[in-house]
């Protein structure tokens, strides 16, 4: 098996981001348009702004943390040519609870089912890091 398999849910990951960018472009457009928003938010991203737009934007905030360690940890993973199926198992159960956050945060915003998305995601990629340290450690 090899190390390259990991690109995959990498790419998987920058696809998802690269898809809220599109979408908060698009929606940032339509409320230009409508005139819910002003130009002046964009400045410092302060001002009344529909919720909608305030959540697409926390939520491309979002790729942009705990996805961070994500990235790191697949280019040390084959920087470190310790590959293993155990870390393919766990990439694409972090990006799949990345997308369900994503999903259900810009749907229900249902909190309780995103929190356990959430948590998901970050045990797994923990617990990922504590395995890939101790294999070159």
């Amino acid at each position: 098996m090899e190390s390259t398999q990991l690109i995959f849910p990498f790419i998987f990951m920058m696809i998802l981001t690269l898809f809220l960018y599109f979408k908060n472009y698009f929606a940032l457009l339509n409320a230009f348009k409508n005139k819910s928003i002003k130009y002046s938010y964009i400045k410092i991203y302060k001002g009344d702004v529909p919720e909608y737009i305030e959540v697409l934007r926390q939520t491309l905030k979002n790729q942009f943390e705990l996805p961070i360690f994500f990235y790191f940890l697949v280019l040390f993973v084959i920087l470190f040519n310790n590959f293993t199926q155990l870390d393919l198992i766990f990439a694409w159960i972090f990006v799949i609870s990345r997308y369900l956050h994503c999903y259900i945060r810009l749907t229900s915003n249902y909190i309780r089912s995103r929190a356990k998305f959430f948590r998901i995601g970050f045990v797994t990629l923990v617990i990922w890091w504590i395995i890939f340290l101790l294999k070159i450690l």
